[in-house]
Order: structure tokens, then C-alpha cells, then sequence
């Protein structure tokens, strides 16, 4: 193995062992010499079976680092931490519920490697895994914008303004990048915004965004209508945290949730989706997602 490795896949993870083994198992089929990039799985404090999936996992991944907290800080100081510990050149942050496709981290490296002056991030594609059952809502989230913007605005090439797609589940840059921008902002708590505010400062230095759809990952679970309010809560939440540290970012935060409906709007839509007919069905179900989305977005704005 090589000691210098070229890339370092930086894995935040709190208390999901089962998605986290399968994460590394994917990392460890990758189509390239394991001595070309390291894995670097940053355990935020998550004190269960996730210290022994890594032991485990080491055997089959020879090029796996654990950086074990003490405490839970959230994604944004896991990452900082797997920045802080890496070794490889560039450093390519993935969510420890993304399973690589086998060409993920060569795609990266090849789209780097045409690229001379060390200011080009990568942002790859994320998909529903194949072994998935895609329910309507998780189509229906897909077209949104409210997660990630792969079937609304985005397309192969150049991303403008690249602050405005970076996200951190499947994203590769130099190391350097990261480190002279500062890092990511502590003080945002959650998984949300904390990736498109770095993603603003670097831009501010003069990142350039491609997005390669040939950087394949799979988003490896389900994600259910309640699951996903808990979610905008958060997201509501970090909002306040952005407008702090970042006021001059033109982002419409306060339109995320849309307008939030009374209780029995809520239950109406509710009782109607499973009866509507073929024709009516999305239109209903869209306005069942959004209300209950825009009352849990409230409920973050008020925290």
C-alpha cells in the first residue's frame, strides 16, 4: 500500500452501525488500488455497536481510519475532524447511509486529475438504491428541490453558483480548499445548510462546482414522510443559524416550508390521499406532504 494516499473519503457517522458496515463494504470493492485513497470514518461519539462494526470492518479495509469523539457534535465538526486527520490530497465527504458505486472514488479522481489549478470540487449523483422500495413520497421528494436538486435544475457540467448544490454526501475537493476556507461552522447543529454555507465561502475564493452524474452513489434507506418533517424541524432551525453567520447569502430559507394549514386541513388531506382517484392522487398527496412538512418547518422557526 501505498503511504501517500491520493484521496480521503471522509465518513461522518452517529449511531447507524448497520448502514455504516454497509457504507465500508462498498468502499472496500472499489475498482482501484486501496493504496490510491483512505477511508476515514469519524465516530461522533455514537457509544453502540458502531467502535465494533469498525473493528470488524478493518479486516476486509485495509486503508480504514476510525477518529472516535468522546461526545456527539454533530456533522460539522465529524467532518472537520476527518479534514483535520486526513492524509490524501483531496478529501471526498460521503454520508454514512451512501453506498459507492464500485467506480466511485476512481470517478473522482479522474475528474480531478483533468483539472490543474486545485479550486474544482466534484459533486456526484445520488440514487435511490436498487434494492429499494421507492414509495410515492420518496418520487415525489425527488422533484421537490427540498433535499437535492438532481431532477430539478442540475446538469452535467459546470454548477452556477456552485455553492447552491454543495452537498456533502457525495462531494470531493482538494484538502486544501476546505482548510483555507476555515472548514465547516461548528455552530450549526445539524445536518442542514452547515455543507451550502462552506460551500458559499469557498465559492467567495473562487470554487469552481462540476457535477459528473458518472460518481455514482446509492442512498441505502427508506425515507418516510415523518422521518422527513424531523428533518425540516432541524432544517428550520439551522436556517436562524445561517442567517447569523451568513447573512449575505442569497438563499429563500423562510420559503422552505411553505405555509403551514390548520389541524383539520391536515387530517382531511390525510384521510383523502389513500381514497383519492388515479387523476387526483398526486394532487392530494402533494398537498398532504406539504402541509405536514410546512407545519413541521414552523415548529423549527420557533424554536
Amino acid at each position: 500500500m501505498r503511504t501517500q494516499p491520493e484521496i480521503t473519503v471522509v465518513v461522518p457517522t452517529y449511531r447507524r452501525p448497520a448502514l455504516l458496515r454497509r457504507c465500508l463494504r462498498a468502499l472496500a470493492s472499489q475498482d482501484i488500488d486501496p493504496g490510491c485513497f483512505e477511508v476515514l470514518v469519524v465516530d461522533d461519539g455514537s457509544q453502540d455497536r458502531t467502535a465494533a462494526v469498525l473493528h470488524e470492518e478493518s479486516n476486509r479495509c485495509a486503508n480504514l481510519r476510525p477518529v472516535v469523539l468522546t461526545e456527539n457534535s454533530g456533522p460539522a465538526t465529524a467532518r472537520n475532524k476527518g479534514v483535520e486527520n486526513a492524509k490524501g490530497k483531496f478529501v471526498l465527504f460521503l454520508d454514512d447511509d451512501v453506498v459507492a458505486s464500485p467506480s466511485l472514488v476512481s470517478a473522482h479522481l479522474r475528474c480531478h486529475a483533468n483539472s490543474d489549478d486545485g479550486r474544482q470540487a466534484i459533486l456526484g449523483l445520488l440514487r435511490w438504491h436498487p434494492d429499494l422500495r421507492v414509495t410515492p413520497f420518496m418520487r415525489w421528494l425527488d422533484q421537490s428541490g427540498l433535499q437535492f436538486d438532481y431532477d430539478t435544475w442540475l446538469r452535467e457540467g459546470p454548477v452556477d453558483p456552485p455553492y447552491a448544490a454543495f452537498y456533502t454526501a457525495n462531494l470531493s475537493l482538494h484538502r486544501r480548499l476546505v482548510e483555507a476556507a476555515g472548514g465547516f461552522d461548528e455552530r450549526f447543529p445539524y445536518a442542514n445548510y452547515e455543507d451550502i454555507e462552506l460551500g458559499w465561502r469557498l465559492t467567495r475564493l473562487g470554487l469552481r462546482l462540476h457535477y459528473e452524474p458518472s460518481a455514482l452513489a446509492w442512498h441505502a434507506r427508506q425515507i418516510k414522510l415523518r422521518a422527513f418533517c424531523r428533518r425540516m424541524t432541524h432544517e428550520a432551525e439551522s436556517a436562524k443559524v445561517l442567517r447569523q453567520v451568513a447573512p449575505d447569502l442569497d438563499i429563500d430559507t423562510d420559503g422552505r416550508g411553505g405555509e403551514p394549514v390548520g389541524r383539520l386541513t391536515r387530517l382531511a388531506l390525510l384521510m383523502a390521499a389513500p381514497w383519492a382517484s388515479r387523476a387526483d392522487r398526486q394532487r392530494v398527496l402533494e398537498r398532504h406532504y406539504r402541509a405536514e412538512i410546512a407545519v413541521a418547518y414552523a415548529k423549527g422557526a420557533r424554536s
